[in-house]
């Protein structure tokens, strides 16, 4: 084949493909449709409608008496939220069970010890801070004491790549009595030998 004729080949080809034709996109425009109105079979049957009354529902909603949760069942509940949110659905999808069985119930026992370590006359001045960092940060929240206006812990997750074994998630905590130097483990969690996703993706 003569090169000027693969060359008009090719200049046909991407004029084509790089949009410069475009088809006629009305070609159904003027065709009549001979679709019929659908009608009930019986003529007689009337047509059911139920409305909702949406204020009555808030109303009812509202005279329910409110339960209170138990401080510290409240910070295990942000607890839980916040190791879920950081771990990211992407992750959450192939390690919930784990996390759910064995680290959300460990996070709550140690967030027990500390109420009554740093708050023995349950005056709850205890609150989680700070949002579980994206990407590759390990920090998923922070126990904050109003009343020192301090941190008293520091809950982290980490990865890490064990050889011949796989990628773990370690989930620990630091404590301010040694100046969050030390790593008390919470759980560790396997992933696979696959390289996990960012944090929160």
């Amino acid at each position: 084949m003569e090169v000027w004729i693969k060359k008009l080949f090719v200049a046909i080809v991407a004029i084509m493909t790089l949009g410069l034709y475009v088809p006629p996109l009305d070609v159904d425009a003027n065709v009549e449709s001979d679709y019929k109105e659908i009608e009930p079979e019986n003529k007689n049957e009337t047509v059911h409608t139920q409305t909702i009354d949406r204020d009555a529902e808030l109303e009812s909603d509202q005279s329910r008496p409110q339960v209170a949760l138990d401080p510290v069942e409240e910070l295990s509940y942000q607890a839980a939220a916040r190791i879920t949110e950081k771990m990211g659905p992407r992750m959450m999808a192939q390690v919930d069970d784990v996390i759910y069985d064995e680290v959300i119930p460990n996070v709550e026992t140690v967030i027990n010890e500390l109420v009554d370590d740093y708050d023995p006359n349950q005056l709850f001045n205890l609150e989680l801070i700070e949002q579980p960092s994206p990407g590759y940060g390990e920090k998923i929240f922070d126990l904050y004491d109003q009343e020192q206006e301090s941190i008293i812990a520091k809950f982290h997750i980490r990865r890490e790549n064990k050889p011949q074994s796989g990628y773990w998630f370690n989930f620990h905590y630091h404590l301010t009595d040694d100046q969050f130097e030390r790593h008390y483990s919470i759980g560790d969690v396997y992933w696979g030998k696959n390289t996990p996703p960012k944090w929160m993706s």
